[in-house]
């Protein structure tokens, strides 16, 4: 269950799409209109067999949102154009595992409505909403009805305001995570006595939170955070809690006292230990010079694995085959002299994946470009900063360069390592792009880019089937593709081996009398593979 950040979100820039229109009429060529090169090869892995289209009929008011509900469907929501006395129409849709609609329902939410979170719990779909601007702690929560698309409201007050960034669901528990005076604060809000309540434990100076989650089979709650410790370094604190909000089990990592732990992702809670894993970097550096894997039992003791990038067997497989084997070769020639070469990465890391008594944890490494700026090391690794655009003004956007996973048992030993080449992708927003699925020893990498899936799909640290493209399939065989922003839509993982990809497209139809000319549309495929 994912909000906020990690959310598949859907910000219509039909303006913009407008303007790169014009362009390609006025040049006589689109940006999807540029064939494939010959040597990328479509996956015969990779099927899509339904696809829906919402029509966009006011480029100023059809922002999409869709959402994984996992095998209950997806949940999409949108502000209409319309609006009467009590603010502006919302349109909410329940689309089940086929695509096919299962409900419609029609909302007025006031002008100054904003939906700042969503989740999913099973049988339910979540929205968190700020209808006034300057009343942050103001809060309304609206639960809908997975079968029947029945709504109940909650008003929540939070007493101060809270700079949201989070918000998951856990059986009958609101959780709210953000910052007040600039320190990390938890709220929880149970449906039935509707009181908040501040999780203790959380309000410290120079505290960050990485990632609020739930488990609904256990109904547990856990907080991942980023601290500092004694000697400034920084390490990762990890708390559980029950849905009532006693406290299960409390984390927090010592790292070796050369290192410090960046970020961190924990499996799902068990009995006899916790495992934890993420990137560290020396002492009190921002940047990451490999990947380690905690592992934590019920009486304290722990035991943490680093393996630096340099030690990985196939951290740098993404690269052409020249210049990886100059960088292995630098690589040896430092070990015979007693030296390593040392890597710095950005990576963004998401969720650890538990398989059976097997763990797979991904993330995707990227750097910021600048006008000025390269931003690439010597060595061949991504340096990164904390600057964006609004006080950058050479900011680019950051440029992602590849995805890398990882499986360990459950001893936390390192079983074996791939890596995924991510082409053309630069962002504004650090989000995720690539999605992972696992079944067994195989593991599926997907993403979408200009329309095309990108897939690779791995057994272990063997290739069953190496980097294809697939286009996004069309509603008629006539159709195509004049124009689609490339800064909007992608690819989620929905359920077991199946995906969704969604996007803008402006599509022309000069054969089919049973379609417009051209239509504006939000698409969205279903994804599988075999």
């Amino acid at each position: 269950m994912k909000c906020f950040d990690d959310v598949t979100i859907v910000n219509m820039r039909l303006k913009q799409l407008t303007v790169l229109l014009a362009f390609c009429c006025l040049t006589g060529t689109g940006v999807l209109g540029q064939e494939r090169k010959k040597d990328q090869k479509a996956s015969e892995l990779i099927e899509q067999p339904k696809r829906v289209e919402f029509e966009i009929k006011n480029s100023n008011y059809e922002d999409y949102v869709v959402y994984s509900c996992e095998e209950e469907g997806l949940s999409i929501y949108h502000q209409t154009e319309h609006k009467n006395k009590d603010g502006y129409l919302w349109e909410f849709i329940k689309l089940d595992t086929a695509l096919d609609m299962t409900w419609r329902r029609e909302l007025y939410l006031p002008f100054a409505s904003r939906i700042i979170g969503y989740d999913y719990s099973p049988g339910f779909m979540y929205y968190l909403i700020r209808e006034k601007q300057y009343k942050q702690e103001e809060l309304l929560v609206m639960r809908m009805d997975l079968e029947k698309g029945d709504t109940t409201k909650f008003n929540i007050n939070t007493v101060f305001p809270v700079n949201l960034t989070q918000f998951e669901v856990v059986g009958s528990t609101i959780l709210m995570g953000g910052y007040t005076n600039y320190r990390p604060v938890i709220i929880r809000y149970n449906l039935f006595d509707q009181r908040p309540q501040v999780v203790p434990g959380f309000y410290a100076d120079y505290a960050e939170i990485l990632r609020l989650e739930t488990d609904d089979r256990l109904r547990t709650f856990t907080v991942t955070m980023s601290e500092k410790t004694t000697d400034k370094r920084t390490t990762i604190s990890v708390r559980s809690f029950s849905e009532s909000g006693d406290m299960i089990r409390n984390i927090l990592l010592q790292p070796d006292e050369s290192k410090s732990l960046i970020n961190g992702a924990p499996a799902h809670l068990e009995m006899d230990r916790q495992f934890i894993a993420g990137t560290y970097g020396h002492k009190r550096s921002t940047y990451s010079r490999g990947l380690y894997i905690a592992t934590v039992g019920n009486d304290g003791q722990q035991k943490i694995d680093y393996y630096n990038y340099a030690d990985l067997e196939n951290f740098f497989s993404y690269m052409r085959a020249k210049r990886e084997q100059r960088i292995k070769e630098k690589i040896s020639r430092r070990k015979v002299q007693g030296k390593r070469v040392k890597f710095n990465y950005r990576l963004l890391v998401h969720d650890i994946i538990q398989d059976g008594d097997k763990y797979t944890l991904y993330g995707e490494a990227y750097y910021p470009r600048y006008s000025n700026y390269s931003g690439y090391d010597r060595f061949g690794g991504y340096t990164y900063g904390r600057s964006n655009t609004y006080f950058n003004p050479n900011f680019l956007g950051y440029k992602y360069t590849h995805a890398v996973v990882m499986t360990f048992d459950k001893s936390g030993t390192l079983l074996w390592d791939n890596s995924f080449e991510i082409n053309d992708v630069t962002s504004y927003d650090l989000q995720q792009f690539v999605h992972v699925s696992t079944s067994g020893d195989e593991v599926a990498l997907l993403y979408m880019f200009e329309n095309v899936i990108r897939s690779k799909i791995i057994k272990s640290d063997e290739i069953i089937e190496g980097k294809t493209f697939n286009d996004i399939e069309l509603t008629f065989e006539d159709d195509e593709v004049r124009v689609s922003d490339n800064e909007v839509g992608g690819l989620s993982v929905w359920y077991g081996k199946t995906f969704y990809t969604y996007g803008i497209q402006d599509i022309k139809n000069l054969k089919d009398n049973r379609v417009n000319l051209n239509r504006n549309v939000f698409f969205i495929n279903k994804v599988v593979y075999k």
